[in-house]
């Protein structure tokens, strides 16, 4: 029997049900926060990266001794291509939105503006996402692989601070030194990053053992000597902040945002965790790293090539046969964390 409407029954429409999951940011707004606009297709940046080096001493009649310059390194990169875009037909505007009533007067233009705002939102909530893909994929491997249609190639930035524990030696093993650990890697920052790590993000394994561990326990638990605290609260932004400890000085986060893996095995999509269930990253609270956006080019329908500086370009376009609208969302980021080896990324179980 088709789904028929009788006007003449009354009809209330109680509320429109959305489902999407919420959009969240932590690694942009945390430690990408330096946000450039390039007017070009590459990005280039000086690195100039000090050593510890002493004024050598000399006799007063010797003179002075030259100190020699490290120098810098100018590295290259080209922003990859996101661009999105989602279509209208014109038979799309004849139906009801939702959320629309039965007999609201909206017309097919009405509704044309109401949905072009929705689908913008869709389509940037989705180049943000990736966003924040590339910012983790930055800080965890060191690398961001630019993967999809046409395109096959690996960013990476030369980070060297990674440790891998093996053995018994792993978080939950007859031989886990958890705090010794953590005291060494914020030290092995120190000296090779030149940057003081004041948190530590933990995937939901390594947040397990960490708090499953005797000796982790037994120390928090000391009445005489306040080594730490457990206080677990949920914070903004798919956060939760764990608890702090003084010895190494170093708050607790873990971050349980998920992303779609769609492009591996595109007809069984897999949710998998920005953060490695296994990984602990050490980081400095403000590091300031770069997110830089190329330049964005299209071709007007008059034959003009256009170029914007920004990091978002929204374009709308007609097609004829059948009639439709595209509406294209162009985006050209990179996010670069520029202080090289002033983190540490450690695999611990």
């Amino acid at each position: 029997m088709p789904n028929q409407v009788n006007i003449y029954e009354p009809r209330f429409l109680a509320e429109v049900v959305r489902t999407a999951p919420p959009l969240h940011t932590f690694f942009l707004d945390s430690f990408f926060t330096n946000v450039r606009t390039f007017s070009t297709k590459r990005v280039d940046i000086d690195i100039v990266k000090g050593d510890r080096r002493m004024a050598a001493f000399v006799h007063p009649r010797a003179g002075g001794q030259v100190l020699k310059g490290t120098g810098y390194q100018t590295e290259s990169y080209a922003p990859p291509l996101i661009n999105p875009y989602d279509i209208t037909t014109a038979d799309m505007l004849m139906e009801r939105l939702p959320g629309e009533t039965l007999y609201s007067g909206m017309t097919p233009a009405d509704r044309a503006a109401q949905q072009l705002a929705e689908e913008y939102r869709r389509l940037n909530d989705a180049v943000t996402r990736r966003e924040e893909w590339m910012a983790v994929q930055a800080i965890t491997t060191g690398q961001i692989p630019i993967v999809g249609a046409g395109v096959n190639e690996v960013i990476d930035f030369g980070f060297t601070n990674k440790v891998t524990l093996a053995g018994d030696n792993v978080w939950g093993g007859s031989k886990a030194a958890i705090l010794d650990n953590l005291e060494d890697w914020v030290d092995q920052v120190l000296v090779n990053g030149f940057a003081n790590v004041d948190r530590v993000i933990m995937g939901k394994t390594a947040l397990k053992k960490f708090m499953a561990d005797k000796t982790i326990m037994e120390m928090l638990d000391n009445r005489r000597v306040f080594m730490g605290e457990i206080r677990p609260s949920n914070l903004p932004n798919g956060v939760r902040y764990i608890g702090a400890l003084n010895k190494p000085s170093l708050d607790i986060y873990t971050y349980s945002e998920v992303y779609l893996d769609d492009w591996t095995d595109p007809d069984e999509p897999e949710t998998k965790p920005l953060v490695p269930d296994n990984m602990v990253i050490l980081m400095p609270s403000n590091p300031g790293f770069m997110r830089a956006y190329g330049a964005c080019t299209y071709l007007e329908d008059g034959g003009n090539w256009v170029t914007a500086q920004t990091n978002r370009l929204l374009r709308s376009f007609v097609e004829h046969h059948p009639d439709r609208r595209m509406l294209e969302l162009q985006s050209h980021p990179l996010l670069i964390p520029d202080k090289i080896d002033s983190w540490l990324v450690a695999t611990v179980c």
